[in-house]
């Protein structure tokens, strides 16, 4: 085990942004000195794509097209990862009181989620029901910091460390040390501080890192059980534990991004919420490239989106980009690393390879997903013949007894309206899995999960309630084996069993 490990990765997203399309009417703009940046495909792990359309050879907006494009793929992620921090941490307001479902907090401090998520809970997209999250951000100009976690004997957790850009490099928890984890020295990737003896080295790529706890609840859990373990989480600076000093950390202020993809928000909100995240951001040498060209549609990294005196004709040749990197992003989350069995699955887990389409793609449904060695999250939309799954069709999920999914911690199934929030239903059950009580097994040892709307006729069975409406599935897979990181296990199809 690595003493010093770098940590890059992010968790769910925010609700009023959720999968909303970039707005159709996006007006953007180019200077005229327009410069030179690679076509997509040529860095960063882009798909090679055709000459922009449209635009009647202008090579001025062919290429605001191409860097709007690449702009967005790119940025993407980075604008999420911002929206849910500062969802989370309310700068307006950082002492708001949260609901119970909800682990927000200020800044450099934890809040506890002290319920699983609900239908009413929508502070972001695909939550999961089988953890309660404690969850922190930190603003590393304060840094370093130490995070001090209680043992947690058999029961799983894990301790994601999330970076800005989405990605996760580690996650200690159960599976890496067991019951107890040694202190986090949490510290800045310029910091000059020396590891303390005895803790573990976390670095944070940028200004912002995300912390999120995940601890698993059994069905029938007292949860004041796992309360407890999450009161004893302390997060202190490392001049205040040095010092001896029970004292939390600041608060400091944050630059407020305006609202993107909503129906009110104005044509230039992408590029003026990335513009203010660009302003603490410190590019990677994948990224310098990419950065460096993007003043030539008005934004950089240190004056933020001024787009005000760039001509319309370019302008609508960066709105057109901006629509179309939106575009394939959202056909990206249909095909991630592999297509099995109508689910679509990113082996890669948090590690996207330099290949932004998929991060972005990943960041669209799944934010701050976890490593793959830590969990996979396979997602359906369609049924095994390519249909788009929809309430008003009736489905079963089986799983043979020898292809149960092959797991070393746990695994559930989930349903979510097509937005990504959980749905609400009579019996109160928003997911299936090994620690679901009562499950009826058939008498071959298989295990049948019907989807559908409405009570089914048969009393016994396995009921996931789903909406009437077109609606997706993800499934968890925490400690995947073997069997599943190599593809030699896939989740079964949905059958489509009768129409309504």
């Amino acid at each position: 085990m690595r003493q010093e490990i770098q940590s890059s990765n992010p968790i769910c997203a925010v609700a009023r942004t959720a999968r909303h399309p970039v707005c159709a009417g996006l007006l953007f703009a180019l200077s005229a000195g327009c410069a030179s940046i690679p076509a997509p495909g040529e860095e960063r792990g882009l798909a090679q794509q055709a000459p922009a359309p449209g635009f009647a050879g202008d090579s001025q907006q062919q290429e605001a097209y191409r860097l709007a494009k690449r702009a967005f793929i790119w940025g993407y992620p980075l604008v999420r990862s911002a929206q849910i921090r500062q969802a989370m941490t309310k700068p307006e307001d950082p002492f708001a009181q949260r609901p119970p479902a909800s682990p927000g907090a200020p800044l450099n401090r934890f809040g506890h989620a002290r319920i699983l998520s609900t239908p009413e809970h929508r502070a972001g997209v695909a939550p999961n029901n089988d953890t309660l999250y404690s969850l922190a951000w930190l603003d590393m100009d304060g840094g370093p910091f130490v995070l001090e976690t209680p043992c947690f004997g058999s029961r799983y957790y894990t301790i994601q460390m999330g970076q800005a850009d989405s990605s996760t490099h580690v996650s200690p928890g159960s599976r890496t040390d067991g019951p107890c984890l040694p202190p986090l020295f949490i510290r800045g990737r310029h910091g000059n501080h020396p590891l303390p003896p005895g803790m573990r080295g976390i670095v944070s790529d940028q200004r912002y890192l995300m912390i999120a706890a995940r601890i698993l609840v059994d069905e029938g859990d007292d949860l004041q059980d796992i309360h407890a373990l999450q009161d004893r989480f302390v997060l202190r600076r490392w001049s205040d534990y040095a010092a001896g000093r029970e004292q939390l950390p600041p608060v400091p202020d944050q630059a407020l991004l305006p609202q993107v993809f909503v129906p009110e928000a104005g044509p230039l909100a992408f590029l003026d919420a990335l513009g203010i995240v660009l302003r603490d951001w410190r590019a990677g040498p994948g990224e310098r490239a990419l950065v460096d060209a993007l003043p030539a549609i008005g934004l950089s990294a240190g004056k933020g989106f001024r787009p005000d005196d760039l001509p319309p004709d370019i302008r609508a040749a960066i709105a057109r980009g901006l629509r179309d990197g939106e575009e394939a992003v959202r056909r990206k989350t249909f095909d991630l690393d592999a297509k099995r069995n109508g689910w679509a699955i990113n082996m890669g887990g948090a590690e996207f390879g330099g290949d932004d389409l998929l991060r972005a793609a990943v960041a669209m449904d799944q934010i701050y997903v976890l490593p793959a060695e830590e969990a996979l999250y396979p997602n359906a939309r369609t049924d095994g013949d390519g249909a788009q799954l929809d309430g008003r069709n009736s489905y079963r999920l089986r799983f043979a007894a020898d292809e149960m999914p092959p797991v070393d911690a746990f695994w559930s199934v989930t349903v979510y309206f097509a937005k990504g929030f959980l749905v609400p239903n009579p019996i109160n059950r928003y997911s299936i899995g090994d620690r679901t009580a009562g499950l009826q097994r058939e008498a071959d040892g298989s295990l049948e999960i019907i989807l559908q709307h409405e009570l089914p006729a048969d009393p016994e069975a396995n009921w996931l309630p789903v909406p009437d409406e077109p609606f997706m599935l993800m499934m968890r897979l925490y400690n995947p084996t073997d069997a599943v990181r190599n593809g030699d296990w896939a989740p079964p199809p949905v059958e489509r069993i009768e129409p309504r």
